[in-house]
């Protein structure tokens, strides 16, 4: 997986969120990407007037090829095998 730069990264995932919305934000700011428990998920500002507001970030889960297309390496889950101690 190539590095990608903080630019790189953000125009994938506002490419990302132009396919999966259908609409284009060019001020898309990213907040956090979140890798846990097995899934990866985009929390994003769409335009500058709401960087910095709580409650107006959306999010984007993604799917093991996008998270990886945005230079994010996605953990498989596995089962706590301690869990029936």
């Amino acid at each position: 997986m190539a590095y990608l730069s903080e630019e790189e990264q953000r125009q994938r995932v506002r490419e990302l969120v132009r396919k999966q919305t259908g609409v284009d934000w060019p001020e898309l700011k990213i907040v956090e990407i979140e890798n846990a428990m097995g899934s990866v998920t985009v929390f994003y500002w769409c335009m500058k007037k709401d960087v910095g507001k709580r409650g107006r970030e959306k999010q984007l889960e993604l799917t093991d090829e996008e998270a990886e297309s945005i230079g994010v390496k996605w953990s498989v889950r596995r089962p706590n095998r301690d869990m029936n101690r």
